[in-house]
């Protein structure tokens, strides 16, 4: 088993294609850890500024934070010394499993969290770590169909599925998330195969749809597609629910669409590197963002999937009317949790470079 979790690391170093160690925007890579400074490497734009100030002002603990676009990116950085360069990652639930395996992440103290109660039912316990040992949820991001219909009715297209993606009406009109899992993850599903599949031929199969999808792609960004979806750059595209969210907040045309198949979702987690000393600084941080009043300032500025139950029953009405941020029991219910495939994530990752390519 071990010697599995080790190649899968190397895959996913492979599958970085080499910007992981280039990962970042903040200053921990390229100076000396300072001993009252906490680092966090996180996704771009899933914790707003103005938290960090008010831990600090609470606290006197500072925050640097770095970012990364995907979690084979967090994982190349990681194996290659990214261990003794930051304190708490937010990883996604998949990866978690491989890190703890390789020694890259830290038991947790939820002893020490006041405010894990506040925490969805459904959100902890999940069967990647069933104890909370290694990671504290923060929250999820599942990849929703949005459409500008506005901007299809002038295409003369009509989406109702996945495969309606493939009409060549769509040519260089679509953004899709510059990530494997999430591209290939869909194809399996519409050629009647197991998004988690590892085995190699039947990750092949992916190749079809997503050939003739290839075309219709104009952008590949994990970043900021909704950017593309406000603007009428584009007139459809697979997109995280936040994105989906602001998209539809700017631009009235953009809708979602309810697809039979399912969503792919993911569970964002809070992890401690193994090489941490601040154990304490970083409960204290996760304790905060825990708190309803904080999350709910995350919530705001990024809507993803809430996960505290207490912050939900303060949410406005922008929030709560809005179906890419309050997603629907029916679209969660049905959403495929991204699995750990080990080392076959070379295969969607192969087949998703030939699609790009």
């Amino acid at each position: 088993m071990k010697k599995m979790i080790q190649k899968m690391v190397t895959v996913l170093i492979v599958c970085s294609m080499g910007v992981g160690l280039m990962a970042g925007c903040g200053s921990s890579a390229d100076s000396k850890k300072k001993d009252d400074t906490l680092y966090v490497y996180n996704w771009s734009e899933y914790i707003p500024q103005e938290v960090y100030e008010m831990f600090e002002k609470e606290t006197g603990i500072h925050v640097v934070e770095s970012t990364f676009s995907s979690n084979e990116e967090m994982l190349a950085k990681l194996v290659a010394g990214g261990t003794g360069e930051y304190d708490l990652i937010v990883a996604s639930n998949y990866v978690i499993p491989a890190m703890k395996e390789q020694g890259l992440i830290q038991k947790m103290d939820t002893d020490s969290l006041e405010n894990m109660g506040n925490l969805s039912d459904t959100a902890v316990g999940m069967e990647f770590d069933p104890d909370n040992s290694y990671s504290i949820p923060y929250m999820a991001t599942i990849t929703l169909l949005a459409v500008n219909e506005a901007k299809c009715k002038e295409l003369g297209v009509e989406v109702n599925g996945f495969d309606d993606l493939l009409n060549p009406a769509f040519e260089n009109n679509l953004v899709v998330p510059d990530d494997c899992r999430e591209v290939v993850d869909v194809a399996l599903k519409m050629v009647g195969e197991d998004p988690d599949s590892t085995d190699e031929k039947t990750v092949n199969k992916a190749s079809t749809w997503l050939k003739k999808l290839a075309p219709n792609v104009k952008l590949y960004d994990s970043d900021t597609p909704y950017t593309a979806l406000a603007t009428n750059e584009v007139a459809a595209g697979l997109v995280y629910n936040m994105d989906a969210a602001k998209a539809i907040k700017i631009n009235k045309d953009i809708k979602i669409v309810d697809v039979e198949q399912g969503n792919e979702i993911a569970y964002d987690n809070f992890v401690l590197t193994s090489e941490s000393k601040k154990k304490e600084a970083a409960m204290k941080f996760i304790d905060f963002i825990l708190r309803p009043d904080v999350y709910k300032i995350c919530l705001e500025e990024y809507p993803c999937v809430c996960l505290n139950k207490e912050t939900l029953k303060t949410m406005g009405d922008d929030f709560i009317n809005n179906p890419a941020a309050n997603v629907s029991e029916e679209i969660l219910k049905k959403a495929h949790v991204t699995g750990d495939v080990g080392e076959a994530a070379t295969y969607y990752d192969n087949v998703f470079s030939q699609m790009k390519n």
